[in-house]
């Protein structure tokens, strides 16, 4: 009888028949019968209360705000909470969530702090100018080939703030998600940007989700073009992801993607606007526009994600860029160093704000006169415990290039002027890609996304070290005590190759080789100490001397062979 009592008072808020008095005597099989009773009766009202639940504005019945096997309401259970979450699949730092998390909330930040110092060859210290130039003999006209020769200017060594992203993300009714990212870095000098800025919605059968906005672009593998640069192994992306890939890790547009197979297929697709000089999420051009598509795919899953195999291919279609004169439409391919000087590089409108940032490139084909381009690449990670090879190689097709944008200066038309092909509109091919090796010394692995088919924005498959780094007294300040975090050491060689075509239609903006070593100190979850040298050398352009242009085609093997050697360190803290 006590047992019912508490039953009964448990079930406030539902009616529920008078429990019978009962007599003594009473067997365990009559309590049994009393005790089953009562609980049929009180589902089978709770079950009423399902079939004839209130209404909705629109007169139709509403989903109940009972939680019944089958479900509840969304958004009938508000109470909020706030937990800070060092582990799972949310990610690291504050989380607000309502109970069954119909809305979250997750406010964070991320700053990477830069130090640099540099070496480079005589040639490359020269200052921009002097572009190389064809001419067909016996024409005083000269065709623009490739790289603003001359130099790239010195670089310095200096100290900045690589980047400084505020951000909040969450979800909104369960299905609906976003993610607010800023790029603050710049504000210093009046300027900013956007991260990823952009609104979606989950759950559409089989479309997956679609996000709108300021998106990550569906194309390569390196941590900053379809995950994050929290999770970057180097300072900076490699020169292929610069050059063949356009340097283009977000567009502005809608954005699609799902997993199938129990997540060991991924599809990314997306229709954009390219974003027009810094990510600002603007842009205005009439038919000017883009699609990129991507597909991933996991022959190994094994060991709760610590051994497995990543392949993935992606391709895309560009329309060329507006430009003077005539709504001329252009493409240009190229690559700066491998570690950057400054940020910014250049201000607004192309001034430069601070003397000799790397603003200009390793590699260029200057401003080719084009409609389109065609981009396609190749994807491979593989993972084995702490060990880990990454790689990438993609082409970039040129099509139908008619002539080039002139850049001014002695001996060429004024700048901005089409120089046209004296021949037929040619097609070019530019190619180039990499391979990294990483080995993690205290045996963590790299995280991996399925839902996406990329590196994880946590790091670590675990979200963290096995253990911190800490160094301290113990509790009788009689030993020291500490903490080794994770240590891991990274190598990279990148290669791009812009130079095809023959005679005075060729483009020769140059073959880039570089080499990257790299030691990384994950303190924790939130703090990493990045330690890098960076080799990047340039050849097979034309050769030119200092404050002159060359008079006739050069042969294959006149170069001018010049190279940078950069020491960056960084400091990031994200939550």
């Amino acid at each position: 009888m006590e047992a019912l009592k508490k039953l009964q008072g448990a079930a406030s808020g539902v009616s529920t028949p008078s429990l019978p008095s009962a007599p003594s005597g009473l067997t365990e099989t009559d309590v049994q019968k009393i005790v089953g009773d009562y609980l049929k009766t009180v589902e089978e009202q709770k079950a009423q209360e399902v079939g004839t639940g209130e209404k909705s504005q629109d007169g139709k019945a509403a989903v109940p705000a009972t939680r019944t096997e089958e479900g509840y309401r969304v958004g009938s259970l508000m109470g909020m909470t706030a937990k800070w979450e060092s582990s799972g699949s949310n990610g690291y730092g504050l989380w607000i969530k309502t109970p069954n998390s119909d809305f979250t909330m997750h406010p964070g930040f991320w700053m990477q702090y830069d130090n640099v110092f540099w070496t480079q060859s005589n040639l490359l210290r020269l200052p921009q100018g002097g572009n190389a130039g064809l001419t067909q003999k016996g024409n005083p006209q000269k065709i623009v080939s490739g790289d603003r020769l001359g130099g790239i200017g010195d670089l310095e060594d200096g100290t900045f703030f690589r980047r400084i992203r505020p951000f909040i993300e969450g979800t909104i009714w369960d299905t609906f998600e976003y993610r607010l990212i800023l790029a603050l870095e710049n504000d210093q000098f009046s300027t900013s940007g956007l991260d990823e800025f952009w609104v979606g919605v989950n759950y559409i059968p089989i479309i997956g989700t679609m996000r709108a906005g300021h998106v990550k672009n569906p194309i390569g593998l390196e941590a900053d073009m379809t995950a994050s640069s929290r999770c970057m192994t180097f300072l900076e992306r490699s020169s292929y992801s610069e050059a063949i890939e356009l340097n283009q890790n977000f567009v502005t547009g809608l954005w699609m993607g799902n997993a199938f197979l129990d997540q060991r297929t991924s599809y990314q697709f997306a229709v954009f606007r390219p974003d027009q000089a810094a990510a600002t999420g603007v842009f205005f051009g009439d038919g000017q526009w883009g699609y990129q598509g991507r597909l991933t795919g996991l022959p190994i899953w094994d060991a709760d994600g610590r051994c497995f195999l990543h392949l993935g291919v992606s391709g895309g279609w560009r329309s060329g860029t507006n430009t003077a004169p005539g709504a001329l439409r252009t493409v240009q391919l190229r690559a700066r160093p491998e570690q950057r000087d400054d940020d910014p590089a250049g201000g607004p409108g192309g001034s430069q704000l601070v003397p000799d940032a790397n603003d200009s490139r390793m590699i260029d084909t200057g401003a080719l006169v084009a409609d389109h381009l065609w981009i396609t690449g190749l994807e491979a990670l593989y993972v084995l415990g702490p060990f880990s090879v990454q790689a990438e190689y993609g082409w970039n097709f040129v099509d139908n290039v008619r002539g080039v944008i002139s850049p001014g200066g002695a001996g060429f038309p004024a700048a901005g002027s089409l120089i046209t092909f004296k021949g037929a509109p040619q097609n070019y091919v530019f190619s180039g890609g990499y391979v990294q090796l990483s080995y993690i010394l205290t045996g963590e692995s790299r995280g991996y996304d399925k839902k996406i088919g990329t590196l994880s924005r946590d790091y670590f498959a675990g979200k963290g070290p096995f253990t911190n780094a800490w160094f301290t007294w113990d509790e009788d300040r009689h030993h020291i005590n500490w903490g080794w975090g994770a240590w891991e050491l990274a190598a990279r060689y990148s290669y791009v190759d812009l130079n095809d075509g023959t005679g005075l239609q060729r483009v020769e903006g140059g073959i880039m080789h570089g080499f990257t070593a790299g030691l990384n100190w994950y303190l924790n979850n939130a703090i990493k100490l990045q330690f890098e040298y960076v080799w990047d050398q340039r050849s097979d352009v034309p050769a030119v001397a200092a404050g002159k242009q060359i008079v006739t085609p050069p042969s294959p093997n006149t170069t001018v062979p010049g190279f940078i050697g950069g020491l960056g360190m960084r400091v990031q803290l994200s939550f």
